[in-house]
């Protein structure tokens, strides 16, 4: 009797075996963790880029007009190792009642430190039920964005046909951008 029942409980977990295997096999390929990984309480996110160091993306960050409701929502994309020495591909949003088809400039501040540009590039042009959106895209150094960045008060000023709009960040956003500068910023 003693061998028949070894005999069986052998039979048994080897049928068994599969079904345990199998489960905890597919467990730990779904939960392998992507190579994107978000930090900083999602306000930024970090990729893996190779030889290239690490890609980041630092989401939409909203700036207000104090004098209108126009918002200014403006995403970084930079890669960095060991050195500061790439580009930032600077994109922004523009909210507002008025048209902003050709800005002629736009100009990042932050305590003393002002950087313009004026090579923007129009993504799109869209009507929405509050007004108009407009989406640009442009580039600045990485250097001039630490230096903008590191400091406390932050500003975007946007020459747009002779019309000059002055925004600023909301309270969110300096947190926002505080977290930013202590992760991000702070390791360059």
């Amino acid at each position: 009797m003693r061998d028949k029942l070894i005999k069986y409980f052998d039979i048994t977990i080897f049928r068994l075996l599969p079904l345990i295997i199998i489960p905890l096999i597919l467990q730990n390929c779904i939960s392998v963790t992507p190579t994107s990984l978000k930090t900083g309480k999602n306000y930024f996110e970090t990729f893996y880029a190779g030889d290239e160091g690490t890609q980041y993306f630092i989401k939409p960050i909203v700036f207000k007009n104090e004098n209108s409701k126009e918002e200014f929502i403006l995403d970084l994309t930079f890669r960095y190792k060991n050195e500061v020495v790439d580009s930032v591909i600077v994109n922004f949003s523009i909210n507002s009642s008025n048209m902003y088809k050709n800005i002629d400039s736009l100009i990042m501040s932050g305590n003393g430190i002002k950087r313009s540009n004026k090579y923007l590039e129009l993504i799109y042009f869209e009507k929405t039920k509050n007004g108009f959106r407009s989406r640009y895209s442009t580039k600045y150094s990485l250097k001039e964005i630490k230096e903008i960045f590191i400091k406390d008060k932050l500003q975007v000023i946007v020459y747009n046909q002779n019309n000059i709009s002055s925004f600023e960040p909301t309270k969110k956003s300096l947190r926002v951008i505080n977290l930013i500068r202590d992760n991000v910023f702070v390791i360059m």
